[in-house]
């Protein structure tokens, strides 16, 4: 009941946002009590937590299951992940809960922001790689790219879900492709 409580909860956080849902909104997609979630979550910040810890744990499966890749597979993994959020119409876990982010608790807060973080630095190690293995341009900082990057995946998300189209993000995503492959 744990991960199904959780699993409703990044829907409509994903779908309305942190704020737009409650306890009793869980209940009405499944059918438990409110005390049922209480039980498991006492507060919604608990809640919040377990819903980024579930895509901390997914995120590190990906870096798992990639680390034997190259660099260009790597970042193409992370394009495609974002691409599949704009393919249905959701945004990143980081982008619904950022909207939010002044009414959050603190340790909600730190957990996003750690997220956040873990994303950026895997980047900037892909970035750094493929550097060095002469795979993408010389980068002065890899960590400040990878921002950029991330940022720019995170915000086009959004911008699929207003325009109902991928069709700027499909573009974007080759620039951006563009800006950090070497041309041999």
């Amino acid at each position: 009941m744990k991960n199904r409580i959780i699993e409703v909860a990044d829907q409509l956080l994903m779908e309305r946002g942190y704020n737009a849902f409650s306890y009793k909104t869980i209940t009405e997609t499944i059918d438990i009590k409110t005390s049922s979630i209480h039980y498991h979550f006492p507060v919604k910040s608990d809640l919040g937590i377990a819903i980024i810890q579930s895509h901390q744990d997914a995120f590190e499966q990906t870096m798992l299951r990639t680390k034997d890749k190259t660099p260009l597979e790597k970042i193409l993994k992370l394009f495609l992940y974002y691409k599949r959020l704009a393919a249905a119409q959701k945004v990143c876990i980081v982008g619904a809960l950022t909207s939010d982010i002044n009414t959050l608790d603190e340790k909600l807060r730190e957990k996003v922001l750690t997220f956040a973080d873990s994303i950026v630095e895997w980047t900037a190690s892909i970035l750094d790689e493929g550097q060095n293995q002469n795979i993408f341009k010389p980068i002065a900082s890899p960590r400040l790219k990878a921002k950029i990057l991330v940022s720019t995946l995170m915000a086009l998300t959004q911008l699929a879900r207003i325009e109902n189209s991928n069709h700027t993000f499909e573009q974007t995503l080759e620039v951006l492709l563009d800006e950090i492959i070497l041309k041999k």
